[in-house]
């Protein structure tokens, strides 16, 4: 089951981030968007994104 998710790790919502902090917090994002690329059609029509939507932020670096 892929799984997104938008929420911030605890740490980024008490101020300044460690150095491991971003870079947790950068390979999240960059796991998100590859599951957005992985959805079918079904299910992006659920969550409301359109296939090149999907697409533009899969190939987003950062």
């Amino acid at each position: 089951m892929l799984t997104l998710s938008r929420t911030r790790p605890a740490i980024a919502r008490h101020g300044s981030l460690s150095l491991i902090a971003r870079v947790a917090r950068v390979l999240e994002t960059r796991r998100t968007r590859a599951a957005l690329g992985k959805l079918d059609a079904r299910l992006l029509d659920d969550i409301g994104i359109s296939r090149s939507t999907a697409r533009q932020e899969e190939r987003r670096f950062l």
